[in-house]
């Protein structure tokens, strides 16, 4: 039973170190993955606002435009 004891010890010594190194690393790409996921959720949401955007900016020139054309082709009675 020591013997067997004396293993596992000597087993978590020697491989404890990797153990660690490779909680480590895991907890890096967790926290780079996130910050990836929050990035990439903002730029997403940053083009979607762009796109609303131009798309009223679209509409208000054709407003525009409607009501330029509207103007000529029915100028003001004196």
């Amino acid at each position: 039973m020591e013997f067997l004891l004396a293993f596992v010890v000597t087993g978590l010594a020697a491989g404890g170190g990797w153990l660690v190194w490779g909680a480590g690393r895991q907890w890096t790409r967790y926290r780079r993955r996130r910050h990836e996921l929050l990035v990439a959720r903002t730029y997403a949401e940053g083009e979607i606002r762009r796109a609303e955007i131009a798309a009223e900016l679209r509409e208000q020139e054709l407003a525009n435009q409607i009501y330029q054309d509207f103007s000529r082709r029915h100028p003001p009675s004196p």
